[in-house]
C-alpha cells in the first residue's frame, strides 16, 4: 500500500513567534524598526479607557514598561497599537554599552524572559534628539521619561530631569526596594530620597514616580513607600524583576537554569510568576496610601485577566514588557477591550 499523500492541510508546524528564530537583541531591534516605521499594524482605543490620572489624560491604561524603547525611536508606532503611554529610556547622562554578551535570555517554557542588559544606550544627547522628534509632531501619548544614575549622581540625576522636562509628561526614578540589610550603617533609603529630592528638582513641576523591586515584606514596603513620598515622590511603579538572590519570591519548580556570567547568577525574572507579588505590592501601596496616588502595575501581565486582576488590587494604570514579547500586538488588544467591558 502506498503512503496517504502529505497535502498542506494535514501539515501541522509549531505555532511560534517568528521573531525568536532571532537572538533576543537582534529580535528586540528589527521589532522597533518595524514599529518605528509603521509596520506592525494598528488599533483602535475604546474612548471609555479615556482617564485623567496626576493631571494627565491617558486614552487607555495600557503602556509600555521602560527598557523596550530605551531610547524613544518608536514613540509615535506605540500609540498606534493601542497603548496610551510609554516609559521610554531608561536614559542614563552619557553613552553606556551595558553588560557583556549574552545578557538576554529567554524562557519559553515558563514564558519569561531573564535580562542582565547594563543600561546600554547612547545617553542624554541621543535620548533628546529623538523625543523632541516626536514632540514636533502632535500626538496623544503620554510619554514617561525612566531615568538612572549608575554613578548614584544626583547632579546627573537632575540635569536629566531639567534637559528632558519640556518633552516629557512625567519621571520615574529607577530605584530598588531597599528591603535587604546591606552589612553596614548605610541606609539605601537616605540614597533614594536623595536622588527623588534631585529628579524634582529638575522636573520643573512634572510627577515623579518611583519603581521599586518586588518584595513581600509589607513594613519594608511601607517604610519606603513613606520615604518617598515625604521626598516629593508623587505615586510608584510596582515592580521591578526578580533577581537571583530572590528567586524564592517566583516558587520553587523553576523550569530553567538561572543564566550565569563568570560563574555568578546575573541578570533580573520578568514572567508570569512575578504577578502575585505584584498584586500584593500594589495591594499594599493602595491600602496604606489611600485612592489618590497614582500606582502603575508592571510584572506578571500576560493576558487580560492579568491586567484586570492588577487593576482591580489597586492600580491606576498597568504596563507590558514580557507579555508583549510572547503574544504581541493582540495583547494590547485584549486588554483594552477587556477593560472597557469591565468600565476601568
Amino acid at each position: 500500500m502506498e503512503p496517504e499523500p502529505l497535502t498542506l492541510e494535514k501539515i501541522r508546524l509549531p505555532t511560534m513567534n517568528p521573531f525568536f528564530f532571532l537572538p533576543p537583541e537582534t529580535a528586540h531591534k528589527l521589532a522597533l524598526w518595524g514599529v518605528k516605521n509603521g509596520l506592525a499594524g494598528r488599533a483602535k482605543k475604546p474612548a471609555s479607557l479615556r482617564k485623567k490620572i496626576g493631571g494627565m489624560t491617558f486614552t487607555s491604561p495600557v503602556g509600555l514598561s521602560a527598557g523596550a524603547d530605551k531610547e524613544g525611536v518608536a514613540l509615535r508606532g506605540w500609540s498606534a497599537l493601542g497603548f496610551g503611554f510609554v516609559e521610554a529610556g531608561t536614559v542614563t547622562m552619557h553613552p553606556r554599552d551595558g553588560n557583556p554578551a549574552p545578557r538576554v535570555w529567554r524562557q519559553p517554557s515558563d514564558r519569561s524572559v531573564i535580562n542582565w542588559m547594563g543600561l546600554p544606550g547612547g545617553g542624554l544627547q541621543v535620548f533628546l534628539k529623538n523625543l523632541k522628534a516626536f514632540r514636533d509632531r502632535s500626538s496623544d501619548l503620554v510619554v514617561g521619561v525612566s531615568v538612572a544614575s549608575p554613578e548614584g549622581s544626583t547632579d546627573d540625576l537632575e540635569t536629566l530631569a531639567r534637559e528632558c522636562a519640556p518633552y516629557a509628561d512625567y519621571f520615574t526614578l529607577n530605584a530598588s526596594c531597599p528591603n535587604v540589610a546591606h552589612g553596614d550603617d548605610h541606609d539605601p533609603l537616605d540614597e533614594i530620597k536623595a536622588h527623588i529630592k534631585a529628579v524634582c528638582k529638575g522636573a520643573n513641576g512634572l510627577p515623579v514616580l518611583l519603581k521599586l523591586g518586588p518584595t513581600r515584606d509589607k513594613d519594608a514596603l511601607i517604610r519606603v513607600l513613606d520615604g518617598a513620598m515625604a521626598s516629593g515622590c508623587a505615586g510608584f511603579v510596582l515592580t521591578n524583576t526578580v533577581p537571583e538572590g530572590m528567586k524564592d519570591l517566583l516558587g520553587n519548580d523553576l523550569p530553567f537554569t538561572w543564566p550565569q556570567h563568570d560563574g555568578a547568577p546575573v541578570g533580573g525574572y520578568s514572567g508570569p510568576r512575578l504577578l502575585d507579588t505584584t498584586v500584593f505590592m500594589i495591594k499594599t501601596a493602595r491600602a496604606h496610601l489611600g485612592a489618590d496616588v497614582p500606582l502603575i502595575g508592571v510584572g506578571g501581565i500576560q493576558s487580560a485577566l492579568d491586567a484586570l486582576r492588577i487593576i482591580e488590587a489597586g492600580a491606576n494604570l498597568v504596563q507590558l514588557y514580557t507579555g508583549f514579547i510572547y503574544k504581541g500586538p493582540q495583547l494590547i488588544k485584549d486588554i483594552n477591550r477587556a477593560l472597557s467591558a469591565a468600565g476601568h
